[in-house]
Order: structure tokens, then C-alpha cells, then sequence
């Protein structure tokens, strides 16, 4: 390590907020964070990204004031880790946010990467996410992916009359319900949810609303033949997924979906429990309830609901210890036959079991590695 660089240590960031017709004031109701404003509404906090105009700022440590971008560039595989280096580079290939869904999401879906790069768009990824439930009132429920029966003629004719959603499963949803989003997945929300959600590093969108009246009707057709293509259609298709869970002792580490892209656990945490950093990947971490202090030889965080820390790569040790009984979302970019299918497995965790990770599709790909 260069004599001029502080050693890596767990990292802190400043809120990117983000004022959306959808949102409110749920998340900063409902969680424990400081310092925000009170005179608009809080649709979305950006807990950790590095986005071409949008890098977090970190706000403890030497490098407080820093950008995550300028961080990456000091540190390189040590922050990001080996293995992520050498799929991504030096680019960061998550955006982790709290959601607040008070009112209606609008339908929707996202292009894949193939997609993206075809459309010649400015990012560089698509956009599968995913969302993990925080809180839902009474009745809430969300629309995602297709109905059985429908075809691309009966999509495109829903468009043009503002019915896509008819072309949606419903799901009614509760706090801890989990759902997997690959890109392509069309989804709308009435409101009444509080999510995390997390997601490739990108902020493509596809509307699946009715084309304005005002365009003339060969652009109206255009524009819904667009957004088709970046659906997917699959007879069958869930992206609920089960999340499976292993006891720890007094803690419980639960898997709530994984993919190629991204994985969530949710570690409910009672008595201290330590992560390993090898050097390969990075880890996010979210408390959404609880308290607890997260330390290293390099340094000590303390959390409440709401706060985010990401944690290099070459950490090596790092322990979570409760201040309160806690539940922290911890997030990667896995190998999953070694950071999910391994432990689970070796938890007793059956493969069916597994395979709920990602859903009921043929883009689940723990198919082929169960």
C-alpha cells in the first residue's frame, strides 16, 4: 500500500435524494436517518452509487468528502475486489436504494444489456433489480411480469390503450416478501409499500403507459413496438422468490434472491457474527432495524435504520455485533456456487429450495449450476 493512502476501512455515504410524483416521506418517517430535508418529499435515497453524474460522497473516515469514484481510483481491487475487477473494471456495478412506493409507481420495465448496448444508450449496463419489502399497508400489492396467455399482439394493444397493467400478475404483498426483477419484467405499483431495493449500476427506463394522445398515430405505434421489444413474455414466469434461511446460533442469515448480478441476505443479528472479506468482492450493508456496530482493524461504524456501509474488499474480518437485536441487508455481486448454493447446502438447504432464489423463469440462472 502507498505511505500516502489511509488504510481501507468500512465507508460511509451521504445520501443522493431523489423527489418523485411516487413518493413521500415514508422513509424518513419509518427509518432512523439524520440531516435530511423536511421541505420535499424523499421518493428515493441513493444509499451507494458511482453513476457518470452521480457518486456518493463518503462522509467518515480519512477520506470524508471523497467521492466513491475518487475512492475506486485510489484503492482499486482492494475496494472493489478481485473478481469484480475482472468482470467490470473499474466501474462500480451496483446502485443500492431505500424506495418509498406511497403512491403509484407507473408501469414499467427496464432493457437488458444487450438491449441497452443495442439502443445505443448512454449507460453501460441494463437493469435487472430487485426489491425487498420494508414495510406495506393494508392491501398493497404489486403488478409484475406477464399473465399467463399473453402474447406480444395483446401487449401492444394494451399499450395503446393504457391497459398494460391488465397484462401484469398481481401479487399482494407484506413486509419480508422478496421479488426478483430481470430486466425485461414489467411492474406497477398503486402504492402503499416502502421497499430496498437494489439493481444494476443504471437508470434505464421503458414506459408502459398509453402513448400521449397528441402524437400522431404512426409515432404512437412506434413507440409502443419499442417498448414490446424490451419485454419479456414467458408462460409461467415468477419473480417471487422463497427465501430460504440457516440458523446461526442465536443469529439467522436469510437468502432473499440471488442472481448473476446481484445477491441479498438478510442477517438477523443477536449476537456478534463475523464476514470474511477475502479480497475477491466487496459488501454493502443496510440496517433496517435494530443497531449494531460494525468493526475492523481499520475501523468501527455504528448503524441505526436506515444507514448504509460498504465494506472494501481486502477488510479481511469484519464484525457485526448488535447494539440492539438488528436485521442488516447485506448485498454482493456473488459466485454463486460459492457464495450461495455452498453455504445453503451445507445449511441442509435443499436444491428446489435453492432454485426459489431466482424465481420461476428461465432466466434463473441457478438452474444450471443445481
Amino acid at each position: 500500500m502507498e505511505d500516502d493512502r489511509p488504510a481501507p476501512y468500512p465507508l460511509r455515504f451521504r445520501e443522493i435524494l431523489r423527489d418523485y410524483s411516487f413518493g413521500n416521506r415514508w422513509i424518513a418517517e419509518a427509518l432512523a436517518k439524520q440531516n435530511l430535508p423536511a421541505d420535499h418529499r424523499l421518493s428515493e435515497t441513493w444509499e451507494v452509487c458511482d453513476r457518470r453524474k452521480d457518486s456518493s460522497q463518503i462522509i467518515n473516515g480519512p477520506l470524508a468528502g471523497r467521492t466513491l469514484r475518487e475512492a475506486i481510483k485510489l484503492y482499486g481491487r482492494e475496494l472493489l475486489g478481485t473478481s469484480i475487477v475482472g468482470r467490470f473494471g473499474s466501474r462500480f456495478p451496483l446502485l443500492v436504494k431505500f424506495l418509498d412506493v406511497t403512491h403509484a409507481l407507473a408501469e414499467q420495465c427496464h432493457p437488458d444489456d444487450a438491449l441497452t448496448s443495442g439502443w445505443q444508450l448512454p449507460d453501460s449496463f441494463g437493469k435487472t433489480e430487485a426489491w425487498y419489502v420494508l414495510k406495506a399497508a393494508a392491501g398493497a400489492s404489486v403488478f409484475c411480469g406477464s399473465r399467463p396467455g399473453v402474447t406480444r399482439d395483446a401487449l401492444f394493444e394494451a399499450i395503446l390503450a393504457g391497459r398494460s397493467r391488465d397484462c401484469m400478475t398481481e401479487y399482494p404483498v407484506r413486509a419480508g416478501d422478496a421479488f426478483l426483477l430481470y430486466a425485461g419484467t414489467m411492474h406497477y405499483s398503486a402504492g402503499g409499500l416502502l421497499l430496498y431495493e437494489i439493481m444494476q449500476s443504471s437508470d434505464v427506463y421503458v414506459g408502459l403507459g398509453k402513448p400521449p394522445e397528441d402524437l400522431p398515430p404512426q409515432k404512437r405505434q412506434e413507440r409502443a413496438e419499442r417498448a414490446i421489444e424490451a419485454v419479456h413474455l414467458e408462460e409461467g414466469f415468477d419473480c417471487r422468490t422463497t427465501p430460504v434461511a440457516i440458523e446461526l446460533g442465536a443469529n439467522r442469515r436469510t437468502f432473499c434472491f440471488a442472481c448473476d448480478k446481484f445477491a441479498v441476505e438478510r442477517l438477523d443479528v443477536a449476537e456478534p457474527m463475523a464476514l470474511e472479506l477475502g479480497g475477491e468482492r466487496f459488501f454493502i450493508l443496510s440496517v433496517i432495524e435494530g443497531e449494531v456496530s460494525v468493526a475492523c482493524d481499520t475501523g468501527q461504524e455504528r448503524l441505526v435504520p436506515g444507514n448504509t456501509c460498504l465494506l472494501p474488499a481486502c477488510l479481511g474480518r469484519v464484525e457485526i455485533a448488535p447494539i440492539a437485536p438488528a436485521a442488516v441487508l447485506k448485498a454482493s455481486v456473488p459466485d454463486l456456487a460459492a457464495d450461495v448454493i455452498g453455504p445453503l447446502r451445507a445449511g441442509g438447504v435443499g436444491d428446489d429450495a435453492i432454485r426459489g432464489l431466482g424465481g420461476r423463469t428461465r432466466l434463473n440462472c441457478l438452474d444450471e449450476l443445481l
